[in-house]
């Protein structure tokens, strides 16, 4: 439950610095972008599985 929390938790710390890093990108190609938090959630659910699975291999 732990390493749940733990790469949750990452994943949303580090999708708000790649949103500042990258910006509003989402949804690709429509000339109106969704606000900033759900770009936020989005780059976080794409990190979310990486960063789980590293600190799996990891720890």
């Amino acid at each position: 439950m732990g390493l749940i929390a733990l790469s949750t938790m990452l994943s949303i710390i580090l999708g708000s610095c790649f949103w500042l890093a990258v910006g509003d990108r989402f949804p690709l190609g429509d000339e109106a972008k969704w606000p900033t938090v759900n770009n936020i959630c989005v780059y976080a659910a794409m990190l979310l599985i990486p960063i789980y699975l590293t600190i799996f291999f990891l720890f």
